[in-house]
């Protein structure tokens, strides 16, 4: 009898060959992950660290002992520290987007994008200290950048035909407007009734078809 596969047997009590015990080990399959996959745990670690401690204490180490990986693996994802803050910026607006997306898909024409901006204000209530400590961070880069909020937006408004004449600068309000309500309702929630009511009637004003 080979003695590999009596060795592997004993291992789990089956008696026969286990394709459980007889696979990989644990490290291989670790090193055979996609990059994908591999970036994905780096920054679930960092985020899990980040909503711990905060940035300023959160080292390259940290994240690496988090995904349970070599340090040299973090360097073949980002270039330093700030370039994965990046990253986590960029990821936490891309799953706001999609969410919200999500939300106003059932729905056409201005009941869309009030589905969308409603949707948003609820993501932004329910993930703030992710968002504060990202984006109200001092490692964020100043001056001006893209927002795919503002874009998404902007695209929802072209995709339902709204009959306004500029729907970048349409988006850019109705954006503001949603953070706007949102940190107010956190800091005053007795009003959550009275601004979503107002949003609302915002959203209906501007994108009223013209008569």
């Amino acid at each position: 009898m080979n003695t590999t596969v009596r060795a592997n047997s004993a291992v789990c009590g089956t008696g026969s060959r286990c394709i459980r015990c007889s696979g990989p080990k644990g490290d291989e399959v670790a090193r055979t992950k996609p990059g994908e996959q591999r970036r994905s745990e780096l920054l679930d670690a960092a985020e899990s660290r980040v909503l711990q401690d905060g940035i300023d204490s959160l080292t390259v180490d940290d994240i690496t002992v988090g995904a349970g990986v070599a340090k040299g693996t973090f360097y073949l994802h980002f270039t330093n520290k700030d370039d994965l803050l990046g990253a986590l910026r960029d990821r936490y607006v891309q799953r706001f987007v999609s969410n919200q997306r999500q939300a106003a898909e059932p729905s056409g024409g201005v009941d869309k994008i009030e589905r969308w901006i409603l949707s948003g204000i609820d993501e932004y209530r329910r993930d703030v200290r992710l968002h504060d400590l990202l984006f109200h961070h001092p490692s964020r880069p100043e001056g001006p950048e893209d927002n795919p909020a503002v874009d998404a937006l902007r695209d929802l408004l072209v995709e339902i035909g709204a009959t306004i004449p500029d729907p970048t600068a349409t988006a850019v309000i109705l954006y503001h407007a949603m953070h706007g309500t949102a940190d107010h309702i956190l800091h005053t929630p007795a009003d959550e009734d009275r601004m979503l009511a107002e949003v609302t009637r915002l959203c209906q004003i501007l994108l009223a078809p013209a008569t």
